[in-house]
């Protein structure tokens, strides 16, 4: 069965991943997780013993409350109640505690809220950007003021490197849920533009799926995120995927953000984003 791993540090920014979650994991009629990474420190004159006593009291009220925070949610929410899976990680770092726990269980997606950051929190790095850069798991990044809909269209933008397997995987999302794919390639001046009705008719065969295509041309006045937003505006998606580099040096990684991360920060709609394979 796929599995859908949520995460949550109980704040109100963090329910909106979980709505979206609780939703996709029915859609899919997959299992899901609610994840919740943390991190105590040993005071230095306490006996193991102590700690130990310390750390089960802590793990069972910390349980207690996402239970009641979880329960607020879906009464918040018209959904039927699923089951899920209530986990406590301790990891000094929150990222890792997802990660490796997402790669050791066999998650499908990873869910997380966003809710924007700062010039030097940019720089650094979010917790979402940080999943995005490192994570083997497709990340899914919900915006913190998102109202729950349904997934009907999923928007694709391509840079046209590897779009034939990229689209297999944007459309084994898609076909569970029975929802639309539209692949948008922003091409820059004098670059070869698609016979729209001749490539559609390709790309249906090839995928079994329906998939339209929408060309756009660059905006010099534009970064490409800009313009990534304004056919955004235009198709209406659901959900925007992206696929993102993972192999770049670190300092260019930390100076030039992927548009996968830098989209995440300000987005208005969920964020769906692979790792593009090496190479491409």
């Amino acid at each position: 069965m796929e599995k859908i791993l949520v995460t949550t540090d109980q704040s109100v920014n963090s329910k909106a991943a979980i709505r979206f979650a609780i939703k996709l994991a029915s859609q899919r009629k997959a299992q899901l997780t609610i994840l919740h990474v943390y991190h105590l420190l040993k005071p230095f004159k306490w006996t193991d013993h102590a700690f130990a006593a310390y750390t089960t009291e802590f793990r069972k009220k910390t349980t207690d409350e996402l239970s009641s925070f979880i329960a607020g949610i879906y009464h918040d929410i018209d959904e039927r109640e699923i089951n899920y899976e209530l986990v406590l990680v301790s990891n000094i770092d929150v990222v890792d505690g997802i990660t490796d726990y997402a790669s050791r269980n066999s998650c499908s997606y990873i869910c997380i809220s966003t809710r924007g950051a700062g010039t030097i929190a940019k720089i650094f790095g979010t917790h979402t950007a940080k999943l995005i850069s490192c994570s083997t798991v497709p990340v899914i990044c919900i915006p913190s003021a998102y109202h729950l809909k349904e997934l009907k269209h999923i928007l694709y933008a391509s840079d046209m490197t590897d779009y034939e397997n990229e689209l297999k995987e944007v459309v084994d999302f898609a076909r569970p849920i029975g929802a639309s794919v539209e692949m948008v390639h922003i091409a820059y001046p004098n670059e070869f533009a698609f016979d729209k009705e001749l490539a559609e008719a390709t790309l249906q065969k090839k995928n079994s799926y329906k998939i339209s295509l929408l060309n756009l041309q660059r905006d010099v006045n534009n970064n490409l995120l800009e313009d990534i937003d304004h056919a955004v505006k235009i198709s209406k998606p659901s959900l925007l995927v992206l696929f993102t580099h993972q192999s770049r040096p670190m300092l260019e990684k930390l100076f030039f953000p992927s548009n996968a991360t830098e989209y995440s920060f300000y987005g208005k709609v969920p964020l769906l984003t692979f790792k593009k394979k090496d190479g491409k």
